[in-house]
């Protein structure tokens, strides 16, 4: 075998292992044999790689199993993984799509709120990747960032709410999505994470923040730097170095 027709091998195998769809050049060019026949042996391959992609994400997401259970999730996943397969060597980030996917699925016309809660599971699942930061003092100069330890996702329904129904600190009865939305934070802190609820004002000044990339008090009004403030005590918003 050429080369080039060795890579055009390998390349048509991959995409039969990652997509199940198998070209009929490459099929052609598999040695048949007595037993299995060639689009059999590569579904194999597919449903092992489908297999191991599902399993490495279903620890990930507990919360979406109390709404949904342990079937759908498996299933879901499974679709996931073949809809949209690793496009690096690393496995680190891998999962992250999948509350878009979610957004997408069908199950979100009874469940609009589950794409959200499944960012804020990989939001924990982010956090427990990294190494804490530990921020000093810093200078004079009153201008503040968020924080490397932060992850936070703004959904337009109760998702702490939501969050506390589906590690049964709230019975369902309690919540109700006229609730309207809530911003949660994931925040690293002394080794442990913790999900912190911000109020509207609050959840403003921290998109204000994020968006810009760093805020200088002096451009604040008095409300709002004791806004600052309180996020500044919760570790969510430090100053810059």
């Amino acid at each position: 075998m050429e080369r080039h027709e060795y890579h055009a091998f390998q390349d048509a195998f991959k995409n039969a292992v990652l997509t199940g769809e198998v070209e009929t050049a490459f099929s052609a060019s598999l040695l048949e044999t007595s037993g299995v026949p060639v689009e059999q042996r590569l579904q194999i391959h597919f449903n092992n790689f489908r297999e191991t992609l599902s399993n490495s994400l279903s620890g990930i997401f507990p919360a979406l199993v109390a709404f949904v259970g342990d079937a759908f999730v498996k299933g879901a996943l499974k679709e996931f993984c073949a809809a949209y397969p690793p496009e690096e060597a690393s496995l680190s980030g891998y999962g992250e799509r999948f509350s878009q996917f979610l957004s997408d699925h069908q199950v979100s016309e009874q469940l609009p709120y589950i794409a959200d809660i499944v960012r804020l599971e990989w939001a924990l699942h982010s956090l427990q990747q990294i190494n804490e930061l530990v921020y000093e003092i810093g200078d004079e100069r009153d201008r503040y960032v968020v924080s490397n330890n932060v992850q936070f996702v703004k959904s337009t329904f109760p998702l702490m709410s939501l969050w506390s129904v589906a590690t049964r600190q709230l019975p369902p009865e309690a919540v109700h999505l006229e609730q309207g939305g809530q911003t949660v934070v994931a925040l690293l802190r002394d080794g442990e994470i913790a999900l912190i609820g911000l109020d509207k004002a609050e959840a403003v000044l921290l998109e204000q923040v994020e968006d810009l990339g760093v805020i200088n008090t002096e451009s604040l009004n008095t409300e709002d730097k004791d806004i600052l403030l309180m996020l500044q005590q919760k570790k969510i918003l430090v100053k810059q170095l």
